[in-house]
């Protein structure tokens, strides 16, 4: 597997206090990665030292193979949304992005055609001409975004690129990022958590400066350890469900939903399936589906409060 990033053991403190203690994760190449923590623990620290605004106390950052320093003295580039990014209120939305298209180097001619593309990408072509203090939220946050993919860099950090956004903007945003899968990498820090499981692939959750979990968002979704039952009516006894699986944890989420909890570790999630489905059906219960992946809230919870 490809790498884009790579932290290792990344330490920093802050005179008394220690915001990343032996930080440790990988992000694959091109992926949409998700990078979620608890206010606190560490998210927005870790995109300082990445973006190099601070050095930390210990521990390196690999960009595509290469130790920062020597990614970005190569000419390496970076595409970051910070949380409360500041524009030119100004100047044209065309302007901001032709600025930091000459920062990246690109001469007249490319960082006009950069920015068309770009504007293109975020669907704000037919505002290069406003002022940018013109635009609404929503769009400032989508000139966010296309000022971080100036340049068509290799890794795209966005710091809460979904605060304060209405559904129409949430929709219009999640579009444009899903329409970049495969062709960069995009490291996500957000609370939305429904929402970055519907754009991402990959997942790392910290907690107090360390790694708590990472790897492929579907995989760790589907190691659950509770299936839901819904059911077509609500006369089913649960003590006799309960005493027939003495095992399990059975308890009911609503009227017509039962839930089963079980331990992974000693009985794969198809068996429960196989066995409280078949007991169910025995019983005359109608099924009106089986629900056996956790959300990525229910996991963040899990591992966040062990």
């Amino acid at each position: 597997m490809a790498v884009a990033l790579a932290v290792k053991d990344l330490h920093k403190r802050y005179r008394s206090r220690t915001a990343l203690n032996g930080l440790s994760f990988e992000i694959p190449d091109r992926s949409i990665a998700a990078f979620v923590g608890a206010n606190g623990a560490g998210k927005s620290t870790t995109f300082a030292l990445i973006g190099g605004y601070f050095k930390p106390n210990g521990g390196s950052i690999e960009i595509c193979g290469k130790p920062l320093a020597e990614f970005k003295k190569s000419g390496g580039m970076l595409g970051i949304l910070p949380q409360d990014v500041l524009f030119y209120e100004s100047r044209t939305v065309f302007r901001q992005l032709w600025l930091f298209a000459q920062l990246a180097g690109l001469s007249d001619a490319a960082s006009a055609y950069e920015v068309g593309r770009v504007l293109e990408l975020v669907q704000l072509s037919d505002r290069r001409n406003e002022l940018v203090s013109q635009l609404s939220h929503g769009m400032k946050v989508r000139l966010g975004v296309a000022q971080a993919l100036v340049g068509n860099p290799p890794l795209i950090l966005l710091d809460e690129p979904t605060s304060g956004l209405d559904p129409k903007m949430l929709s219009t945003l999640r579009s444009v990022i899903l329409s970049l899968k495969g062709s960069t990498t995009i490291v996500i820090s957000s609370h939305d958590l429904s929402e970055l499981e519907q754009m991402c692939d990959h997942l790392c959750i910290i907690d107090q400066g360390r790694l708590i979990k990472q790897g492929p968002l579907s995989d760790l979704l589907a190691k659950s350890s509770k299936v839901s039952f819904g059911l077509t009516n609500e006369t089913l006894e649960l003590s006799e469900l309960q005493a027939a699986f003495p095992d399990f944890k059975c308890e009911r989420a609503s009227k017509r939903v039962i839930q089963v909890q079980f331990d992974p570790a000693k009985i794969k999630v198809e068996e429960v399936n196989k066995q409280v489905l078949s007991w169910l059906i025995s019983k005359g219960a109608g099924i009106l589906e089986v629900s056996s992946q956790r959300s990525l809230e229910e996991m963040f919870l899990e591992e966040t409060s062990q």
